[in-house]
């Protein structure tokens, strides 16, 4: 009987040894399928954190693109808002030289009737007009 229950203590003993490695094995698998996740969790957020960066990056560009064709093309704008108003103030100028011109011919003018006639001329140039050209 103390033989039986020696082989029985043994048994368990020799059971929970087993079961105790088993434990530990379990314990290491866990351990490393843990810090694979976490690896593999870390890996993830890297490569989120890279793409978000690069799309940042794209945004900015074309930002950046679409602000300088903006740019671009108001300057087109004004350019031709400048030429424009030459071209009209030409047209004036030589309207009012040729209405000057035939003022002058219709009668002989003397030296009081011309600087009359220049003060006329400029006097019909208004601030508007000489503001454009600047």
């Amino acid at each position: 009987m103390l033989d039986k229950r020696a082989q029985k203590i043994k048994g368990d003993l020799n059971e929970a040894a087993s079961k105790k490695e088993e434990a530990e094995k379990l314990k290491k698998e866990y351990k490393a399928e843990l810090s694979k996740a976490r690896e593999e969790g870390q890996e993830i957020i890297e490569k989120a954190e890279e793409r978000s960066k690069q799309r940042a990056d794209e945004i900015i560009d074309e930002a950046k693109q679409e602000v300088e064709m903006i740019k671009e093309r108001n300057l087109a704008e004004i350019e031709q808002a400048r030429k424009d108003a030459l071209n009209q103030l030409r047209n004036e100028l030589a309207s009012m030289a040729l209405l000057a011109a035939g003022k002058f011919i219709q009668g002989s003018l003397d030296e009081k009737q011309h600087k009359k006639l220049i003060n006329q001329y400029i006097d019909e140039l208004d601030d508007e007009k000489l503001g454009e050209i600047h």
